[in-house]
């Protein structure tokens, strides 16, 4: 083979004097010759077996020769394209360039004339770069500090490219500073086509598996989610802990089309509004400084997760069949990479360089992380929207290089135009979060512990004023209605009719909270407020409160325990003042006036059944029969009175007095009674 054979002297520039003696004598391979001047032991080591490797490789079979670079690759901790550079030098010049003698510059850092500035002055901005950021706790990398020198020398100086220092020049200064890692071996890829292995699920036991072929944008639509890096804090200071990113990735062009954050871990409900907003065009205003459009917006063919409980939900599956998206899970894990991609990217590019960095684990945590803490969920939303639109969309696509990722997803869209649904009402059922609500006065709902009324209008200069017009619940008032809400701002709710005789629900309009100024309110925001404020209002001194409530109950207990036995039963009877303190009442049941002949025989009785009484035409009184009547409940209005017997009847006896026990009596009007103990 070339790289064995045997070289002559003017083909060694290289060797010392004195060596091309040894090659004519000896016959011996020119490699062999540059090892044995080598003086240090592990650079001769080295050698060898970069040798060794080339020559080992040079033997196998043609079919077997990529897997003899990876094996050397793994042997050496190289890269596999190292060892294919290795291969074609040796083609080329043979195997003693692989042995040439170290340069008696090599190991000195060198710059290029095309520069205008000097070394010194890149490698003091480079390290300079590097320390400033290790001191405000950011996870600096050499990528990050290359991607500042960049943007230093373009954007501020002005420069052009070869103008300033490239990556490995900002590699080799910062090498001595950061601890060298062992690359893992990478995958290099399906080639120019994207073929996804899915599945729909189980049959017998067994998964189906599918395969799709990416050949458009908005065919396929990968979804995952994880924990940024960040350390947030609230209004007021306090840490909130970090957040968890639903991101969507289109897998034709590497887009990001959408994505929702949380506090809490991410279930349905955030799957549903991430799709939500991929779906949906995106509209952001100044305070968000883009430089860019985020044009990526429609509905998706297929969409692609892991076998999370999440994405196999009912609710995923019901917005699916709904807007003609198929469900499919990802047979192999490798499949679901270009998410994966994105979020390492969103660690070292984002997260790093955003105060409050936490780190991937306990080993990358700086120190203090929470004492930088100061970023709020809504600045940090900002932030992220810019670096998906200006930064992510805008990076040339790996395997175009003279393309966007947002050029890409335009160039392969079906028909130039994505495909939207008929109206974002549609999309309404993502927001999963329902409740139903009675509607009360003047279009107003109760929820959440805040007010919610369609009287609302704006004035001439923007301000939410109440307007009696507007209401569009009138007609609703004091029955129920549905509510959906999206928790990440409560501020706005939506109103539909509640499903009856299995009529879906109508939309009825938008209603908003009526005593919150701001225009974007989290739920969980919401929570943490009403929970200081409870924390608050449990710290203010209330103990007069109880101690007023304790003496009077306690007063009141003292003052009953004298009054036993002070003061007797009563029979309750009729006031002087009553219409009817003259007259006897009639009790249960009502009976008709007695007649004269019945008075008669009563008397007659009582005088017969007396030893002591005195004849009929006696001119003493005769004594009194008692008449034991039962209670009954009397009404005024309805019942007749026993009247008195009439003065005039001469020939008529004195009736005898009737004793009647106190019975319930039923007026319609209390106010007759006027003494307390009635």
């Amino acid at each position: 083979m070339e790289d064995l054979k045997t070289l002559s002297a003017d083909q060694l520039p290289t060797v010392p004097s004195g060596v091309t003696a040894l090659v004519e004598e000896d016959q011996q391979p020119a490699h062999k010759i540059l090892i044995e001047l080598i003086e240090d032991l592990d650079k001769r080591r080295e050698v060898m077996r970069k040798i060794e490797a080339i020559e080992d490789i040079n033997q196998a079979s043609d079919d077997r020769k990529q897997e003899k670079i990876q094996l050397w690759a793994d042997r050496l901790e190289k890269d596999p394209r190292t060892i294919t550079r290795w291969l074609e030098k040796a083609e080329k010049e043979g195997l003693a360039s692989i042995a040439r003698a170290t340069r008696s510059d090599a190991g000195q850092i060198k710059g290029n004339k095309r520069w205008k500035h000097s070394i010194q002055y890149w490698t003091e901005f480079i390290l300079k770069t590097y320390n400033d950021g290790i001191k405000a706790k950011l996870g600096m990398t050499p990528n990050l500090v290359n991607n500042q020198v960049k943007s230093y020398a373009e954007l501020e100086l002005g420069l052009k490219q070869g103008e300033y220092p490239s990556h490995p020049f900002v590699y080799k200064i910062l090498e001595p500073l950061i601890e060298k890692k062992n690359r893992k071996v990478r995958n290099p890829g399906q080639g120019p086509g994207i073929i996804i292995k899915v599945t729909s699920g189980k049959k017998d036991g067994k998964w189906v598996e599918e395969d799709i072929e990416v050949i458009r944008s908005n065919q396929v639509w990968q979804i995952d989610h994880t924990r940024l890096d960040n350390l947030l804090s609230d209004e007021k200071g306090d840490l909130a802990g970090s957040v968890w990113i639903t991101a969507v990735i289109d897998t034709w062009s590497g887009c990001v089309m959408g994505y929702h954050l949380s506090f809490d871990s991410a279930g349905s409900h955030e799957v549903a509004l991430a799709l939500r907003h991929a779906i949906l065009q995106k509209y952001y205003g100044p305070e968000y400084q883009l430089q860019k459009e985020w044009e990526v917006c429609g509905l998706p063919e297929y969409i692609v997760t892991d076998r999370a409980k999440e994405f196999k939900s009912a609710h995923l599956k019901h917005i699916a069949s709904d807007l003609g998206i198929k469900l499919r899970l990802r047979l192999y894990t490798e499949q679901g990479g270009i998410v994966e991609r994105l979020f390492l990217e969103l660690k070292t590019e984002f997260a790093a360089l955003m105060l409050g960095f936490k780190g991937g684990s306990l080993k990358e945590r700086p120190e203090d992380a929470e004492k930088y803490a100061c970023i709020v969920f809504e600045d940090y939303d900002r932030k992220l929207v810019r670096h998906f639109v200006d930064h992510h969309n805008q990076h040339l696509y790996p395997k175009v290089p003279n393309q966007t990722r947002l050029m890409r997803w335009k160039a392969g869209l079906l028909g130039s135009q994505p495909k939207m649904p008929a109206s974002e009402r549609e999309l309404d059922l993502c927001l999963m979060k329902t409740t139903t609500r009675k509607v009360e006065e003047r279009g107003c709902i109760n929820f959440e512990k805040l007010v919610y009324t369609a009287s609302l209008s704006r004035d001439q200069d923007g301000h939410w004023q109440y307007d009696k017009k507007a209401n569009f619940l009138k007609d609703y008032e004091g029955k129920k209605v549905l509510v959906r809400y999206n928790p990440t701002n409560i501020i706005y709710v939506l109103v539909y009719t509640v499903e009856e005789n299995d009529q879906p629900s109508k939309f009825l309009g938008t209603i908003r909270a009526r005593d919150l100024t701001e225009e974007r309110l989290s739920l969980k925001e919401w929570e943490d407020r009403k929970a200081q404020m409870r924390r608050e209002g449990k710290a203010i001194d209330q103990s007069s409160i109880l101690a007023q409530q304790r003496d009077l109950y306690m007063s009141s207990v003292e003052q009953s325990k004298t009054l036993k036995g002070r003061r007797k039963k009563e029979n309750n009877r009729i006031t002087k003042k009553s219409e009817h303190s003259d007259k006897v009442v009639q009790l249960y049941p009502p009976r008709p006036s007695p007649s004269n002949a019945t008075l008669d025989a009563i008397s007659d009785s009582e005088a017969s059944s007396s030893t002591e009484a005195p004849s009929k035409n006696s001119q003493s009184t005769p004594k009194p029969s008692k008449i034991r009547v039962k209670p009954a409940l009397y009404n005024s209005e309805t019942a007749p009175l026993i009247e008195a017997p009439s003065e005039d009847l001469q020939s008529t006896p004195k009736l005898p007095k009737i004793q009647v026990k106190p019975a319930l009596y039923v007026v319609s009007d209390c106010d007759e009674f006027v003494e307390d103990r009635w």
